[in-house]
């Protein structure tokens, strides 16, 4: 893995007058996407100046969040000429139906392959990258590292990804989780994520935490077990699986992720490929007062993918 660059992230002004990410006044129109077994869920598209020749961005968000946490950023990309796509998850952010859950960890694959046809198809390309924060991010490495899956996406970025977590499940939790598997699998338990302060130093931020109402706090047994799932397929994956120009962005203050074991593994699953940005900041980049070097790293990551492949 190449060497890290650090970023502070603090800002020189008042740290107050950070809006909060999501307003629905200001938010895209979500389209509706199919998943393969049926099930409607919304994309956020973010339309780049008219005439813009950069490729598309698939856009995944983490297991707590939604994509008004990632608006920001996303209108960030489309400025700088990409069309970015923002797949909600089932079951999370503002769909109602099976809250916090999926069948399988092949159904939660299948629902990312769903979503890269989606961009294709609108964008009328087959080339497109990959960005996942979070959980979104093992969501995708796990995507990615199937070499056929992956075909035509030309980078893979990684925000705080939660290859090698910090925070957990209890013991007692977990066995709570295996027996529901045996007899009633959609029983949900309380994801480990309920403090704000595990997101952000930032107050404001926090507020906004505290009242988000789309947030997931819930999710399934069987949610967590195929999690569990996407965990094994990464840890079993070979060394190098990962071909993809890949990028990881880090917060050197991350409560969330275990960053050095996330360096680890992704070292591995690149062959030493990946490029590593860290940022002096908390898990949630996007909340950090002056979020302007993350924004510029994260074109800058895509600008690379872009340029691996001509």
């Amino acid at each position: 893995m190449s060497k890290t660059v650090t970023h502070s992230t603090k800002a020189a002004g008042s740290a107050d007058e950070l809006p909060t990410p999501f307003s629905l006044a200001e938010a895209p129109r979500a389209r509706p996407l199919r998943l393969p077994d049926g099930y409607e869920t919304g994309v956020y598209v973010h339309r780049p100046p008219e005439g813009a020749a950069r490729l598309p961005v698939l856009h995944i968000h983490g297991i707590q969040s939604h994509p008004g946490w990632f608006f920001a950023s996303c209108a960030d990309l489309a400025k700088r000429g990409h069309a970015v796509y923002q797949v909600t998850r089932r079951g999370s952010g503002a769909n109602r139906p099976a809250r916090g859950d999926a069948k399988s960890a092949k159904q939660l694959l299948d629902d990312v392959s769903a979503g890269c046809e989606f961009v294709r198809q609108d964008a009328e390309t087959e080339r497109l990258h990959l960005v996942g924060v979070s959980w979104g991010g093992k969501l995708l490495a796990a995507w990615a590292a199937t070499e056929q899956a992956a075909a035509g996406a030309v980078s893979l970025t990684l925000v705080a990804p939660g290859v090698v977590p910090r925070v957990d499940v209890s013991g007692w939790t977990k066995l709570g989780i295996g027996l529901s598997l045996l007899c009633c699998p959609r029983r949900r338990f309380q994801i480990p994520l309920s403090d704000p302060e595990l997101f952000t130093e930032h107050e404001p931020m926090r507020e906004f935490l505290r009242g988000d109402r789309l947030a997931l706090h819930r999710a399934t047994a069987r949610f967590l077990f195929a999690s569990r799932r996407l965990d094994r397929t990464l840890r079993r994956a070979p060394a190098g699986a990962l071909r993809l120009p890949t990028t990881l962005l880090l917060a050197a203050r991350d409560r969330i992720i275990d960053r050095e074991g996330t360096r680890r593994a992704v070292a591995r699953l690149t062959a030493g490929g990946a490029e590593a940005v860290e940022f002096d900041a908390a898990h949630v980049l996007e909340f950090e007062p002056d979020r302007r070097p993350f924004f510029d790293a994260l074109a800058a990551a895509l600008a690379r993918g872009e340029s691996s492949r001509g």
